[in-house]
């Protein structure tokens, strides 16, 4: 899918008074590629700061994309959780962060829930699936850093996290574009 962008920029964090917009939110683990999927999706190589030292996002940080054709959206980067190495008082002030927001935005439509490939889901990914649930939002597992293994190893994982989850799960390396064309398919349903 060939989705065209007019403009994508970054608009402020969550306490800034944004006009209201439909939002996709990016969640994951620190180091999982939030912001480099997030990059290719835009289009722009550093819109989004990428860092090679987890925990550098510490806000909910908004992007606005105003797209050709399709409504405007912003995409929503929370703060990554369980690998960063900060303390135990700074990720209980993200884990709040996060739940704030999922309880308070009234424009979320969809979730993208990323999780390294090589990786299992753990607690954390499975609770930010069940804060979705309760609201109209749609919640999609978007399996990352897929270039990292073979076709054969990539097969191996995608099964074993299709298994932890139900519903939709996207195989994606921001990368190699592998699953954007897809992404963009199940954001521009959500957007409209």
């Amino acid at each position: 899918m060939m989705v065209k962008i007019q403009n994508a920029s970054y608009s402020g964090t969550v306490y800034d008074s944004l006009p209201p917009l439909p939002e996709v939110v990016f969640a994951g683990r620190s180091n999982v590629g939030k912001s480099s999927l997030i990059n290719a999706l835009l289009g722009r190589k550093d819109l989004v700061k990428t860092s090679k030292h987890p925990g550098k996002t510490r806000n909910i940080n908004y992007f606005r994309a105003d797209l050709v054709d399709l409504p405007s959206f912003y995409a929503v980067d929370l703060p990554g959780y369980g690998y960063a190495k900060v303390s135990h008082d700074v990720q209980l002030s993200w884990e709040k962060l996060a739940l704030r927001y999922f309880k308070g935005t009234q424009n979320l439509r969809m979730l993208l829930l990323l999780v390294d490939i090589r990786r299992e889901m753990k607690t954390e990914e499975l609770l930010c699936l069940g804060l979705v649930k309760e609201s109209p939002a749609k919640a999609i597992v978007v399996a990352t850093k897929a270039d990292k293994l073979s076709n054969s190893e990539r097969k191996l994982h995608m099964q074993h996290l299709q298994n932890q989850i139900t519903g939709t799960m996207i195989v994606s390396s921001a990368k190699s574009r592998l699953g954007i064309d897809q992404i963009w398919r199940e954001i521009t349903l959500a957007i409209a």
